[in-house]
């Protein structure tokens, strides 16, 4: 069933069922369904959980002060979720869970609380390739865009194309095959610093 998994200030693992709803709320007030009292930075209202036509959706239309991050990117209106995908809220993280749904093209990347640890296994050069990409963002921040795939096969002496299918692999593994390319480039290299595969502090 899909459900939202997250921990409580004890680090108590959470899990809230979203099987019989069309409508969830967020925030810090009693009489929101996945109430989170503890975090100053939630809005007494903060975003709502939309179930349509089988998908579920986040949206944020301008309910939260501090705004809603899906995968480290802010939600600006409406936006589908897919199984394993990371909502921030304030400083709180839930995971979203749909493990029976249709992932369409790749694996799923499957984050588990509290490590953020990816189920999914990766080589060793598809992690260079990785590292490589996020440099930009460790180095500055993310205002920044990742590597380009030329300057990453520079630095590790491979053929660009290699480059390019190894990246489209991990963005498959991560569920973002229908994603515009530079979206999908963006969103591999928050997912990948995020889930530890690439440690910021190297």
């Amino acid at each position: 069933m899909p459900c939202l998994v997250y921990l409580d200030p004890t680090s108590c693992h959470r899990s809230f069922s979203l099987s019989d709803r069309g409508v969830v709320t967020l925030g810090r007030r009693p009489e929101a369904d996945v109430c989170l009292p503890w975090d100053v930075g939630i809005s007494r209202l903060h975003a709502e959980l939309i179930h349509r036509a089988g998908e579920w959706l986040i949206a944020d239309d301008g309910l939260s002060q501090n705004g809603t991050l899906v995968n480290g990117l802010p939600v600006q209106g409406r936006r589908r979720l897919r199984d394993g995908d990371l909502i921030t809220v304030g400083q709180t993280s839930l995971t979203f869970c749909d493990p029976d749904a249709d992932s369409g093209d790749g694996v799923d990347v499957t984050m588990s609380l509290p490590e953020m640890s990816p189920s999914w296994t990766y080589s060793e050069q598809q992690q260079q390739i990785l590292r490589e990409l996020c440099a930009p963002l460790c180095a500055d921040g993310e205002g920044v865009q990742p590597a380009h795939d030329a300057d990453i096969a520079d630095a590790l002496a491979l053929d660009e194309r290699i480059v390019s299918a190894e990246l489209d692999a991990v963005a498959r593994s991560f569920g973002y095959a229908e994603l515009t390319a530079d979206e999908r480039r963006l969103r591999t290299a928050l997912t990948a610093l995020r889930s530890g595969l690439v440690d910021n502090s190297d």
